[in-house]
C-alpha cells in the first residue's frame, strides 16, 4: 500500500486506523471523529479564550513578549534576538518560599556562631542565596503585573514557525513526553512547547542548560559545605545549646540536599523537553495538554 498518510480503513467497523505513508500505526478513531480519508492529521485548535489570543505583544519600546492567553511569560524578543529573563519562574511564589528558607538558614548560621563563637562566611552565601531568589521572585511578580495586552499580536521573523502555521501535510502539536506536546508544521519543528502550563517558546533552551549547571553545582558545593560545619558543631558541642544548633544546622543542610536532588532531577528533564527534535513526528498529531483554569 503506497497511499499518502492518512486516516483509512482498516477492518474494524466504525472505526479508522492511521496509515504513516510506509505501515499501519496503533492510532485509531472513530469514523466521525476522524480527518477524511487521505486528510492529514490537522492542526489542533487553541482553546477558546475571552481574552487576547496567545502571540507576542509590545509591551516597552524595542520589546515584545509573549502573552500565553492567560499571563505574561518570562520570553521576549529584544533588539531583535528572542531569549528570556535572567529571572523567570513559572510560580513566583516558589521563588518567595525558597527565598525565605535560604534566609532562615544564613540566619540560623549567624545565631549558631554567635552562640559557639565560630562566625563563618557561610551566613553570606546563604543570605545571598536568599536575595537571588527572592529577586527571581519579583522579577517574575512584576512581569505578570504588566497590563493586559491590546491589538494584535505581531509575528517577527525570529520567532517563527509559530503555532499553527502549516507548511505541508501532517501538521498539528506532536507528543514528545507524557505531558507536553510540540508543534510541527509539515516539515520542521517550531520552538514552542505545549504543557499545562500553557505554551511557552523555548528559544532559550541552550542558555537555561548552562545556568542551570552553574547553580545547581554552587547550590550544592554550599550545602555540602553546611552538612560539614553542622556535623562539626555536633562534635565540638559543649552543651545542650550547642549541640541542637548542629543538630539544625544539620537537618537544614540535609533538607536542602533532597530538596536541590529532586529539583536538578525535575529541571533536567524539563531542560531535555526545551531542545528541539532532531527526527521528523512517529505518530499521529494529538490534542496538547490543556492548561487548568
Amino acid at each position: 500500500m503506497n497511499a499518502a498518510p492518512g486516516w483509512y480503513d482498516a477492518g474494524t467497523p466504525g472505526r479508522v486506523r492511521w496509515w504513516d505513508g510506509t505501515q499501519w500505526t496503533v492510532h485509531e478513531a472513530p469514523v466521525a471523529a476522524a480527518a477524511p480519508v487521505a486528510a492529514p492529521p490537522q492542526p489542533v485548535a487553541a482553546p477558546s479564550r475571552s481574552g487576547p489570543e496567545p502571540g507576542w505583544y509590545p509591551t516597552t519600546a524595542g520589546e515584545l513578549r509573549w502573552w500565553d492567553g492567560t499571563i505574561w511569560t518570562g520570553s521576549r524578543v529584544r533588539d531583535g534576538r528572542a531569549g528570556i529573563d535572567w529571572a523567570t519562574l513559572e510560580r513566583p511564589v516558589f521563588g518567595w518560599v525558597a527565598g525565605g528558607m535560604f534566609l532562615f538558614a544564613g540566619l540560623c548560621f549567624v545565631l549558631s556562631g554567635v552562640l559557639t563563637r565560630t562566625l563563618t562566611i557561610l551566613p553570606v552565601f546563604f543570605v545571598a542565596l536568599s536575595a537571588l531568589w527572592l529577586a527571581m521572585a519579583a522579577q517574575s511578580t512584576r512581569v505578570r503585573r504588566i497590563p493586559t495586552p491590546v491589538g494584535d499580536p505581531v509575528a517577527p521573523e525570529q520567532v517563527r514557525p509559530l503555532p499553527g502555521e502549516v507548511d505541508g501535510p501532517g501538521a498539528g502539536w506532536y507528543p514528545i513526553s507524557r505531558v507536553a506536546h510540540r508543534w510541527w508544521t509539515g516539515q520542521r519543528w517550531g520552538a514552542y512547547l505545549s504543557s499545562t502550563f500553557g505554551v511557552r517558546p523555548t528559544f532559550h533552551a541552550e542558555q537555561s542548560m548552562r545556568t542551570l549547571r552553574i547553580a545547581m553545582t554552587v547550590i550544592a558545593a554550599l550545602t555540602g559545605i553546611a552538612i560539614v560545619v553542622g556535623i562539626v558543631l555536633i562534635s565540638i558541642a559543649a552543651g545542650p545549646v550547642q549541640l541542637a544548633i548542629g543538630v539544625l544546622v544539620t537537618v537544614c543542610a540535609v533538607l536542602f540536599g533532597v530538596a536541590i536532588a529532586v529539583i536538578w532531577v525535575v529541571a533536567r528533564s524539563q531542560t531535555r523537553l526545551l531542545l528541539l527534535p532532531t527526527d521528523p513526528p512517529a505518530t499521529a498529531a494529538g490534542h496538547p495538554p490543556q492548561r487548568p483554569r
